[in-house]
């Protein structure tokens, strides 16, 4: 999986678990993040200026601090350039808070590599989202659906003479069927059993990215077998339903 959307998916996890617990957040971050911090606006008596912390755990506090009900992960479902997706700062995706009083505002990252410490920078950063639409969003189970595409870009991976693909998708589908075991170690901490599978799949067949990607040399062996209308569809089908399933795993676990 997209290593933004990783991230930012888990911590929208740890968060709502503990809103709901009323416990400490704790989200460790992977190996490849040299350091991350949060610039907040200034809202309310608690915050009158603009405040930023380096910790995902602080973040938290001054959030449960300044009121905050809920929270939601969103990312868009469709682009209109797939080969993008190999570059950082490319995934939109967005953490959505709820607020007490009322408001609603959203944090989005930006990444940076630290070529001296070999890892990653993250800011995240807060927005008024003065024109939120009422109401918060929801998210229903589409895995047949996700099925069904893994299925159909596994054959399509086949006539265009790439195993090493339909592999990984036949192995998405078999995670979705509940077929998976738990060596994976990129869980999310208190994901319940019902969603594993779910986010295993979305993690093991999201194969968009630059180099090597499904998005590299299968497009032209695809139009080489006449197959480029079926390549795209199939494509941006499988990206609606990773990004998809994705919410409905973070929002509704």
């Amino acid at each position: 999986m997209n290593g933004e959307m990783a991230q930012m998916s888990n911590i929208v996890i740890s968060a709502r678990f503990a809103l709901r617990d009323k416990g400490k957040m704790d989200c460790p971050l992977d190996k490849y993040v040299s350091s991350i911090k949060f610039v907040f606006i200034p809202r309310g008596i608690f915050l009158k200026k603009t405040k930023t912390v380096d910790s995902v755990t602080d973040w938290f506090e001054i959030c449960r601090k300044q009121g905050l009900e809920d929270i939601k992960y969103l990312v868009p479902t469709s682009i209109s350039d797939r080969s993008i997706l190999g570059f950082s700062n490319t995934s939109q995706n967005s953490m959505i808070c709820f607020w007490k009083d009322g408001s609603v505002t959203y944090f989005s990252s930006r990444w940076k590599f630290d070529r001296d410490q070999e890892g990653w920078d993250v800011t995240y950063e807060e927005h008024e989202w003065k024109d939120a639409p009422s109401g918060k969003p929801s998210f229903e189970n589409h895995t047949e659906e996700f099925k069904q595409v893994l299925l159909d870009i596994e054959d399509l991976a086949k006539r265009i003479d790439f195993d090493s693909f339909a592999m990984v998708f036949h192995k998405a589908y078999e995670s979705l069927c509940g077929n998976y075991d738990e060596e994976n170690t990129f869980l999310p901490a208190n994901l319940p059993e019902a969603f594993r599978g779910i986010y295993l799949a979305v993690m093991k067949a999201d194969v968009f990215g630059a180099m090597g990607s499904w998005n590299d040399s299968p497009p032209y062996y695809a139009h080489e077998k006449g197959l480029d209308k079926e390549y795209n569809e199939l494509s941006d089908q499988l990206l609606e339903q990773l990004r998809y399933n994705l919410m409905y795993v973070v929002n509704e676990c």
